[in-house]
């Protein structure tokens, strides 16, 4: 019985229906028909193991009796009905070459269901969650699920699947769905890809430089300025970026380009900013644009010629998170010259790097500007022995907090706090604070490492272990050469107090053992970076994708991709951590009406694992989907908190603020891509300046650690 109504929808007319090809927009390789590329290979699959036969014998009904569950004619035909429901669904195609896999997932779906029909022996306790039915994560689950599905209440299935009163049949349908989906991207799919040889999938990263074919038609002037911190170098390449008709400053954060934004508006200088959230042109009574541009590296436009680029920071290139920015813009950039300003550790890999390219190479080094001494014990009676200008360097959000609540009391002075989740205009109210004496001390995560110019006198470091996210890890010698060369820094960026020398600045920590840490680290000679982190450009990974088999999921392809190419890895060039490009992935992926072209752009969104921006962001993603217009004020976000009367209500803690600021970010973020979706910028701007005004009340105000563990 079972056999038979299994596979009467498989006799039944095919539903398969075909959409026009003139419509799907180029940059959806996964729905042109051409996208197989190894027709061959698709024809001779292995078969699959334990799949059943159309021919196969009908079941025991004999045996299939002892279980209750086939007697159950309400279980019957609710089955039946979601079955025949789902079927036109899952066998829907867009292209020809897509329907026999999607058929092949099918076929094993029914295959998979009358097996556990067959065997099925009621467990004594089985529980399922709103996570299991969302995301099984095994075929087992299929029938455990569909037997179970009432343990979810109505709401929670009503969440789940976005209707009021969900029925029986659509709750069974979903489970159908999700175990059918299962298999197609875990089982069938993956087995097609094996198919496809190494060769014709893969990506060739050898030679990255042939992705920019424009920049090798120059034969661009590489300058290098190297040099430690506080040496100079950024100061003489921006001095020559002034003088130039077309020019760009690429830095590392969006802080440190407003900085540098606003320092050229000072001297009279017209210059643009371009960051991932805020665009500012500069125009003339014509209408012109300034020539110059500073900005954030992401951003350098590398279908635009300058007259020169400054990358700063270009050590980052080594960032396993970030670092694909710098390499492309070093390999794609169209200028005459392109200055770089970074460490000495990064010339080897530079030099390595233009004889591929074939440019010529310049080598500025400098020399720090100011001594910078390492103190031979450590600070005596802890937070007695401070003084004013002091910075100490902590490495969590808790502990910075605690120490500024701990020195305030003890010291009775005014502490500054900055650390990475502070929004960046919070940040720079912070160091102003501190700059010009309002604060005496200030307690800053290691996010004083580069992008703020402090005046500090002396950094103490209050620990050498940091965490990663995964494990206390020790400091490694950059880093601490980069946070200690921030003592004896000079107050403006690229600017000296005199042009021959500097203050001297001083080091030290709170205990013996974290100061011969730091002793040994300045003493420690250069790491060189032997490797850069790379990531292809959208259309080079489009026609990368093209090679796999339709329908695939594109976390699957990347996950495809990012496997072969460390298992062939490169010396000169290695790939970042797509964990974060893979999450975002997961979360839009199956949204209906996002181009591949939509998710390659979101997947890059600055979005962080917090619960408010991740909600956020989906909605927001789903306006993209929809093609609608929306105002901030159109989506559901917790604005009510933004009254002034929060600053003193201590049940309002710090990180709600900041994630609402990081909501508004990600709208400022999208608006840029997508302007005709995201509209009414500058309420989203007042919004966020009142955000940091809470934000930066409230760490005036603070009373006792919100991040405390209780």
């Amino acid at each position: 019985m079972y056999r038979r109504w299994l596979r009467y929808s498989i006799s039944r007319p095919q539903l398969v229906r075909y959409k026009s090809s003139s419509k799907v927009s180029p940059l959806l390789p996964f729905r042109r028909e051409d996208w197989l590329v190894d027709a061959n290979s698709i024809k001779q699959l292995p078969k699959v193991g334990g799949q059943r036969s159309r021919s196969a014998g009908r079941i025991n009904l004999a045996e299939l009796a002892k279980n209750t569950i086939v007697k159950d004619v309400t279980f019957h035909s609710t089955l039946n009905l979601a079955i025949r429901g789902l079927q036109g669904q899952a066998l829907l195609t867009e292209t020809p070459a897509e329907q026999p896999i999607r058929k092949e997932a099918w076929t094993r779906l029914q295959d998979e269901l009358a097996r556990q029909l067959e065997s099925y022996r009621p467990a004594k306790e089985h529980r399922i969650t709103v996570a299991d039915v969302l995301q099984p994560k095994h075929i087992s689950s299929l029938l455990p699920q569909l037997l179970h599905v009432d343990e979810l209440t109505q709401q929670q299935w009503e969440g789940i699947l976005e209707v009021p009163q969900a029925q029986k049949v659509l709750k069974f349908r979903h489970v159908l769905d999700a175990h059918f989906k299962l298999l197609y991207h875990e089982e069938v799919l993956p087995k097609r890809v094996g198919s496809l040889s190494f060769s014709k999938r893969t990506l060739d990263i050898s030679n990255p430089a042939e992705w920019f074919p424009e920049a090798r038609k120059l034969r661009r002037t590489i300058v290098v300025h190297l040099g430690p911190t506080n040496s100079g170098k950024t100061y003489h390449a921006l001095e020559k970026l002034k003088k130039c008709d077309r020019g760009y400053y690429a830095g590392p954060l969006r802080l440190l380009a407003r900085e540098i934004y606003d320092r050229f508006q000072k001297d009279n200088i017209r210059c643009n900013l371009l960051t991932g959230e805020e665009v500012i042109n500069d125009l003339d009574t014509l209408g012109n644009r300034a020539g110059l541009t500073s900005g954030t590296v992401e951003m350098v436009p590398l279908n635009q010629y300058f007259d020169m680029v400054v990358l700063d920071e270009i050590q980052m290139l080594a960032d396993e998170q970030r670092g694909w920015a710098w390499t492309n813009a070093l390999l794609g950039v169209q200028a005459s010259e392109l200055h770089l300003c970074g460490e000495p550790s990064v010339l080897p890999f530079i030099q390595r790097l233009v004889a591929m390219t074939g440019d010529k190479l310049v080598i500025n080094e400098y020399k720090r500007l100011g001594k910078l001494e390492v103190e031979s014990e450590p600070l005596h009676e802890r937070f007695h022995g401070l003084k004013k200008g002091d910075c100490l360097v902590s490495f969590s959000k808790r502990k910075t907090l605690d120490l500024k609540l701990h020195i305030e009391r003890a010291k009775k002075c005014k502490v500054a706090v900055i650390y990475g989740s502070l929004p960046p205009e919070t940040r720079v109210h912070q160091a102003t604070m501190f700059n010009r004496g309002e604060a005496d001390i200030l307690v800053a995560s290691d996010a004083i490492g580069m992008g703020l110019n402090l005046s500090i006198k002396r950094v103490i470091f209050t620990s050498g272990m940091k965490w990663n996210g995964a494990e206390l890890i020790p400091l490694t010698d950059s880093q601490i050469k980069q946070i200690a060369g921030r003592a004896g820094r000079y107050k403006v960026a690229g600017e000296s107090d005199d042009a021959t020398g500097g203050s001297v600045g001083k080091v030290t920590a709170l205990d013996m053992d974290t100061l011969q840490m730091i002793q040994n680290s300045m003493r420690a000679p250069i790491k060189y970076i032997s490797s850069a982190v790379l990531w292809p450009p959208d259309r080079i990974l489009a026609q990368i994708l093209t090679k796999y088999p339709p329908g695939m999921k594109i976390t699957t392809l990347l996950q495809h991709f990012d496997r072969d190419i460390k298992a062939n890895p490169d010396n000169l060039f290695i790939l970042p951590n797509i964990e974060g490009r893979i999450e975002v992935m997961n979360l839009i992926e199956d949204m209906d009406g996002l181009s591949l072209e939509d998710m390659m752009i979101l997947s890059n969104a600055p979005l962080r694992d917090l619960p408010i921006p991740k909600k956020a962001f989906l909605h927001f993603c789903e306006t993209v989907a929809k093609k609608e217009t929306k105002s901030i004020f159109d989506f559901k976000i917790p604005l009510n908190f933004l009254n002034s009367k929060a600053v003193t209500d201590e049940d309002l803690k710090l990180d709600l603020y900041e994630e609402l600021h990081h909501v508004f970010t990600l709208y400022m973020w999208l608006q840029i891509r997508y302007p005709d979706y995201f509209v009414d910028l500058e309420s989203v701007k007042s919004l966020k300046h009142h955000c940091e005004y809470i934000i930066f009340e409230k760490l005036k105000f603070l009373k006792k650690n919100p991040y405390k563990r209780c």
